[in-house]
């Protein structure tokens, strides 16, 4: 009964992070979209840096104790299932990705964003992208939820839908709905970060390989700009 009482209480927890996510992020994003792309490139990155840390602070209070516990316990070999997870989600995320553009899609919405910011505010977007997205992303929709489930796959699968649903919501406002083909690649992806998460049960595995995946990106994105 105990057991059940406390699964009930995590999953709460999980459902109240990623709600206070998304009520923090559009309330931040009303209030201050006039400074976060404002036409002096100083103020809009200052301030998009600063969105970026005011969510990670709310959300590093609300997991202080699991993130300072694995940092401490955090072990070299962690990385290695990082890396391995990450190269296996990043492989069935590229063959989802090709299949998609079957369609006449290419690129989600989602990407062309980044692809946006990362070319008028370059500095900012590293920043974010790289280092602070991907822990804030791990912390909302996975490290509330790694009680509520026993099996791993569960886990894995449950939290990999919230997170693809959060990278294709515009969806619900374009009312494009060849959008939610992108939830399995994102999805994917995500399947196999909480994968890692929930091998080492340390919420710094599923945030390097997330923070690998989105290096390599903002990279090859910044390359290509230069490049053309």
């Amino acid at each position: 009964m105990e057991n059940i009482e406390v699964k009930v209480l995590e999953l709460l927890k999980g459902i109240g992070t990623i709600v206070l996510y998304f009520v923090i992020s559009n309330v931040m994003a009303y209030f201050f979209s006039d400074y976060m792309y404002h036409d002096n490139a100083l103020i809009a990155t200052v301030s998009q840096i600063a969105f970026y840390l005011v969510l990670l602070l709310i959300l590093g209070l609300i997991y202080h104790r699991r993130l300072i516990h694995d940092f401490k316990n955090f072990k070299k070999e962690y990385i290695k299932v990082a890396i391995k997870n990450w190269i296996i989600g990043l492989g069935i995320m590229y063959i989802a990705n090709i299949l998609i553009s079957s369609f006449g899609s290419t690129v989600s919405v989602n990407e062309e964003a980044n692809r946006t910011l990362i070319s008028l505010y370059p500095i900012s977007s590293v920043i974010d992208m790289v280092i602070l997205a991907p822990l804030i992303e791990e912390l909302t929709f996975r490290a509330g939820f790694k009680k509520v489930f026993s099996k791993w796959y569960t886990f894995a699968f449950v939290t990999a839908l919230l997170f693809g649903l959060a990278h294709v919501q515009v969806v619900f406002v374009t009312k494009d709905w060849m959008e939610l083909l992108y939830l399995i690649p994102y999805s994917t992806l995500g399947f196999f970060f909480a994968k890692a998460f929930y091998e080492t049960d340390n919420i710094f595995t599923s945030y390097f390989a997330h923070f690998l995946h989105n290096l390599v990106c903002v990279v090859i994105l910044i390359l290509l700009f230069l490049i053309w």
